[in-house]
């Protein structure tokens, strides 16, 4: 029986061979590799979207608080509606609030006129600049503690607070375009008016270490000269710790600055008037018509819950 002559193979062919095979085994390998760094790519990306998603959310919350704990003028609050009333459309639950006074410890909110679907669309809203319309916001007010606040974020009612700096918001402003030009004519001299300025630079230069005493010095001299606009600063300064607190005194000069048509002032003793037990908010508004002063008289008693927002 004859056997099959072997095959003869040569050095060169066995050597292509090897290279062959290495290069095959290469490819799947470094085929094998990207494959699996893409798919932890992907997996590390989606890991950080939700770690980056939880960690905003923790540090919204933490902001969240510490605005209501110390809360501006112009602080916009996002309010989920179905939380505070059933009266809601099915599909109409989100709107904005807005800080537009500050009493002592009571922050007065403006509720804006639009319903928003989600949260999204909310920050959309602000984004397109619809807080720079003037009709954005209900002309109502609604006086808030802070303890009420800080009770409508425990219960879900508030569930995010922003502070705008210099004003804008996700990119745009949160106030009406100012087109007007202030009324007091500067050529004209207003006693008080001076003190008054100084006094409320002086506040705000904390670097200095009797800046206390000096801002209400000022403001004192002021609002005995018959400045509205000092007399209801000073007011303030009665109203807060860092000063002398006295609420009746707060009253006080609310209501001179008041009997000078001061909107501020009357709006101011209002909400004071409700946390001094002798203070008679209807002999008030006698007062200031016997005075002669042009009031509207806005609800006395309102709020959107079932018990009142001032505690």
């Amino acid at each position: 029986m004859e056997l099959l002559p072997k095959a003869s193979v040569s050095s060169g062919d066995v050597s292509q061979h090897k290279k062959a095979v290495k290069k095959f085994s290469i490819r799947s390998v470094f085929s094998v590799n990207a494959s699996d760094v893409f798919k932890l790519i992907v997996v590390l990306l989606i890991l950080y979207f939700i770690v980056s998603k939880v960690n905003k959310s923790d540090i919204e919350q933490i902001e969240t608080q510490s605005y209501l704990l110390q809360p501006n003028l112009n602080d916009i609050y996002f309010l989920d509606i179905k939380e505070l009333t059933n009266n809601v459309r099915p599909k109409e639950r989100y709107r904005v609030a807005k800080v537009v006074d500050i009493t002592g410890s009571i922050v007065t909110l403006r509720y804006g006129n639009l319903l928003y679907p989600n949260q999204q669309s909310v920050i959309d809203g602000i984004r397109y600049g619809q807080l720079r319309y003037h009709e954005y916001l209900e002309p109502k007010r609604y006086d808030f503690s802070l303890e009420s606040l800080h009770g409508l974020f425990e219960k879900g009612a508030i569930y995010k607070v922003k502070r705008p700096v210099h004003d804008v918001l996700y990119g745009n402003n949160v106030s009406p375009d100012k087109n007007e030009i202030d009324k007091e004519n500067p050529q004209i001299f207003i006693p008080g008016k001076r003190e008054f300025i100084e006094a409320n630079a002086v506040a705000k230069s904390k670097h200095i270490e009797d800046y206390i005493e000096q801002s209400f010095t000022l403001w004192q001299q002021s609002a005995k000269l018959g400045y509205a606009k000092g007399q209801v600063a000073l007011a303030q300064a009665y109203l807060s710790s860092e000063y002398t607190k006295d609420l009746n005194l707060a009253l006080y000069w609310f209501k001179q600055a008041a009997l000078q048509s001061n909107k501020a002032g009357i709006l101011k003793y209002e909400i004071v008037c409700k946390q001094v037990e002798q203070c008679n908010i209807v002999d008030f508004f006698q007062q200031l018509q016997s005075a002669g002063v042009n009031i509207k008289v806005r609800e006395i008693d309102f709020s959107l819950s079932k018990r009142s927002v001032i505690n």
